[in-house]
């Protein structure tokens, strides 16, 4: 088995951004020398993965637990 693995392929999504938001991602691609989409996937990698409610609810998605909806959960449909 290969220690490094072959990244998934990329997937197109279709995003609008803030200005501010948008100015600070360019600013930092910069400051990193990186492509925009680079530093989006490695930005919602971390995020996603330190976001305890995240970690449950696909926890409990993926155990064959009862479903959240956004309405159980408390968030506006």
């Amino acid at each position: 088995m290969a220690i490094v693995k072959r990244p998934p392929g990329p997937v197109s999504h279709s995003l609008s951004l803030e200005k501010p938001v948008s100015e600070l991602l360019n600013d930092y691609c910069k400051f990193v020398d990186c492509t925009p989409d680079y530093v989006a996937n490695f930005a919602m990698k971390k995020m996603l993965a330190r976001d305890p409610e995240h970690k449950k609810w696909k926890a409990s998605r993926n155990s064959g637990g009862p479903v959240a909806t956004e309405a159980a959960a408390g968030r506006p449909a």
